[in-house]
C-alpha cells in the first residue's frame, strides 16, 4: 500500500520527492530485523559477487572525499544512497529463502507493479477516480516520469513470464493452475498494453529485449509455453496499439526524434569532458555547471535546448565526476555482476538436468533485472524512485544467494562481528530517523512554496536537521522571499545579500530566474562589466529566453 501512496510534492529527484523518503525508511526497516536476529553460529555470509560490489561501492565513494565544498553536498546524498542500496544487498543475502519463499516473494513484487499498473489504467481513462495528479498528458503512476512506470511495468512483465513458463511454479490442483495461468495471463495482456499507452521508449525496448532473452534462454526447453506468452504478449500489443492509433489529441502516438538527438549530443559532449580530464574527473557534483559551461565554451557554442543535470546514464555520470577512480569501481561491479550471470547460468545447467523444481528460475531472474540495468543506462530512474533501486538490490540479492556455490562465512563465533552488526542496526535507526525528518521538512517546503512564500514560519522554525538536509532549496526560497520583501521596504542590504548568495548558487545549479535576477541586481548597482558577463552567459544557456536578449 505504502508504493501507491501519494504526497504533495514540487517534482525534482532524490529526497526532494516524498515518496523516496518513505522507500529509504522501508530499506532501514528491513536491514535491521535481517541485523539483529540471532546469530545461533552463522555469521555473515559473503559471496564473490558481494566482494566486487562492495570493492566497487567503497572506489565510487572515495572522490567525494576530494570534491569542492560545494559538490560534496549535492553528491554526498547520491553516495549515501548507494550504500543504502549495498548494505540492503549484503543484508538480504543473509537470508536463505527457500523455493515457496521465493515464490511468495515474486508474487508480492507483482502484486506491488500491478498496483502502479492499476493506477496508470486510471490515470489513462478515468482520471476524476487518480488520486494522482496529472501533470501534462502522460502517465506516470506513481513516479511522475513516464519512463520509470514503463522500466517498472517491463520488469513486472517478465515476472509474469516467468510465473507463467517456469513448471516449478505450478500448482498441483488443475483447477488452481487453471486460474492461477488465467490470471496471469490476463495480466500479461495489461502489461504489455499499457507498456504501448505509456508510449516509454525504454519500456519498449526492455519489453522487446525480454521477449529475445526469453526465446534465447528457453526456447528449446518451453517452446509450447513461450508460444502461447509470446502471442499473449503481442495480442496485448496490438491491442495498445489499436486504442493508441484511434486516439486524438492528448493520447496520440508522440515524436521522439528531436530527443533522441538531444541524447546523441549529450553523449558526444560527455565523452568529450571525460577525455579532457580522464584521471581526476570534474568533481563530485559538478556535473550540471560544468556540462553546460563546457557545451556553450565550445567553438562553436553547442545549442543549448534544456539544462541537463545528468547524462542519462549512470556510468558516465560517475565516471565524468569521478574519473579513473569511478570507473574502476564501476568495473568492479561489472564483474561482480558478470560472475552472478555466470553463476546463474550453471546454476540452471544443473538444475534442468536433475529436474529440480527452481530450474530457470535463476535466468529468469537476470531477465527481469534487464529493464532496470537497461533504464539506468539511458536515464536515471534511481533519483526518481528509490522504489526501483529497492526492488533492484532485493533482485540481485536473491539471485546471488539462490546460484552461489562458493560462498564463504566470516565471523562465525567472532564478538566483533556482534558489534558491527549492532552498530550498523543504530546506524540503520538513526537513518530512519532522519528519514522521517526530512519527509516532514520536505513536506513543510512544499507547503510554504505552494502558498506563494507567504507564511515563511515553517522555514524558520525548521529543525536543524532538515535545514541541513535541504539547505539548498530552503536557502532558495528565503532568498526570494528577501527579494520580495524588498519591493516593499527597499532595504538595499537585501540586495547584497542575495547578490552574494546568486553567485554561490550559480557556481553548483543553472537557473534562469536567478540569472535575471542577479543582472537586474548588478545593473542596479552599476556593476555593468559583472551584469554583461552573467547576461553572456545566460544568453547562450538560455538562448529563447528574451530577458537576455542584448539591450
Amino acid at each position: 500500500m505504502a508504493s501507491l501512496l501519494y504526497l504533495p510534492n514540487m517534482g525534482g529527484v532524490g529526497l526532494g520527492l516524498p515518496f523516496n523518503t518513505l522507500v529509504y525508511t522501508l530499506l532501514g526497516a528491513l536491514m535491521l530485523p535481517i541485523l539483529w536476529r540471532p546469530l545461533r553460529r552463522r555469521g555473515w555470509l559473503v559471496t564473490p559477487g558481494a566482494v566486487c560490489f562492495t570493492l566497487g561501492v567503497a572506489l565510487l565513494a572515495l572522490p567525494l572525499a576530494f570534491a569542492s565544498e560545494a559538490g560534496s553536498d549535492v553528491a554526498a546524498w547520491r553516495v549515501a544512497g548507494l550504500l543504502a542500496g549495498w548494505g540492503i544487498y549484503c543484508c538480504w543475502l543473509q537470508l536463505r529463502l527457500n523455493f515457496r519463499w521465493r515464490h511468495a516473494w515474486g508474487g508480492w513484487l507483482l502484486l506491488l507493479i500491478s498496483g502502479q499498473a492499476v493506477l496508470a489504467l486510471l490515470q489513462l481513462f478515468w482520471p476524476a477516480w487518480s488520486w494522482v495528479p496529472q501533470r501534462g498528458p502522460r502517465v506516470y503512476g506513481i513516479f511522475q516520469q513516464p519512463n520509470v512506470l514503463g522500466s517498472l511495468l517491463a520488469t513486472g512483465l517478465a515476472l509474469v513470464f516467468m510465473l507463467m513458463l517456469l513448471p516449478g511454479y505450478a500448482l498441483a490442483s488443475v483447477g488452481g493452475e487453471r486460474g492461477r495461468q488465467t490470471a496471469l495471463a490476463a495480466l500479461l495482456v495489461l502489461l504489455a498494453a499499457l507498456l504501448v499507452w505509456v508510449q516509454s521508449r525504454t519500456g519498449w525496448l526492455a519489453g522487446g529485449l525480454l521477449l529475445m532473452g526469453y526465446w534465447l534462454l528457453f526456447g528449446r526447453r518451453l517452446t509450447r509455453r513461450l508460444m502461447m506468452t509470446s502471442g499473449l504478449m503481442l495480442f496485448g500489443c496490438g491491442l495498445g496499439i489499436a486504442v493508441l492509433l484511434g486516439a486524438s489529441g492528448d493520447g496520440a502516438p508522440l515524436s521522439h526524434a528531436l530527443s533522441n538527438q538531444a541524447r546523441l549530443s549529450m553523449l558526444q559532449d560527455t565523452l568529450k569532458m571525460i577525455a579532457i580530464h580522464p584521471l581526476t574527473g570534474w568533481g563530485y557534483g559538478s556535473f550540471e555547471v560544468a556540462f553546460q559551461h563546457f557545451r556553450i565554451g565550445q567553438q562553436p557554442p553547442t545549442p543549448v535546448l534544456e539544462i541537463t543535470r545528468h547524462p542519462h546514464n549512470e556510468v558516465l555520470l560517475w565516471w565524468v565526476e569521478g574519473g579513473v577512480t569511478a570507473l574502476l569501481g564501476m568495473v568492479a561491479i561489472a564483474c561482480g555482476a558478470g560472475r552472478v550471470l555466470w553463476q546463474a547460468w550453471h546454476h540452471d545447467r544443473r538444475a534442468f538436468a536433475a529436474g529440480r523444481r527452481s530450474a530457470g528460475e535463476a535466468s529468469a531472474l537476470c531477465l527481469a533485472m534487464l529493464p532496470i540495468v537497461l533504464h539506468c543506462q539511458l536515464e536515471y530512474p534511481f533519483y526518481v524512485s528509490a522504489l526501483h533501486w529497492l526492488v533492484f538490490a532485493l533482485m540481485l540479492a536473491t539471485l546471488d544467494r539462490l546460484c552461489c556455490r562458493q560462498a564463504c562465512v566470516v565471523g562465525r563465533n567472532h564478538h566483533g562481528l556482534t558489534a558491527l552488526r549492532a552498530g550498523v542496526g543504530l546506524l540503520c535507526l538513526c537513518g530512519m530517523a532522519m528519514m522521517l525528518v526530512m519527509l516532514r521538512g520536505g513536506m513543510a517546503l512544499t507547503h510554504v512554496e505552494r502558498s506563494g512564500l507567504r507564511d515563511m514560519r515553517p522555514l524558520l522554525t525548521m529543525s536543524p536537521l532538515a535545514a541541513w538536509g535541504f539547505e539548498q532549496r530552503r536557502s532558495f526560497d528565503l532568498q526570494t522571499f528577501q527579494l520580495l520583501a524588498y519591493n516593499r521596504t527597499h532595504d538595499e542590504t537585501l540586495l547584497d545579500g542575495y547578490a552574494a548568495w546568486a553567485r554561490d548558487y550559480l557556481r553548483l545549479r543553472i537557473d534562469a530566474n536567478v540569472y535575471a535576477n542577479l543582472i537586474a541586481i548588478l545593473r542596479h548597482r552599476q556593476q555593468w562589466a559583472e551584469a554583461e558577463r552573467y547576461r553572456n552567459s545566460a544568453a547562450l544557456l538560455f538562448p529563447a529566453d528574451r530577458r537576455f536578449f542584448p539591450a
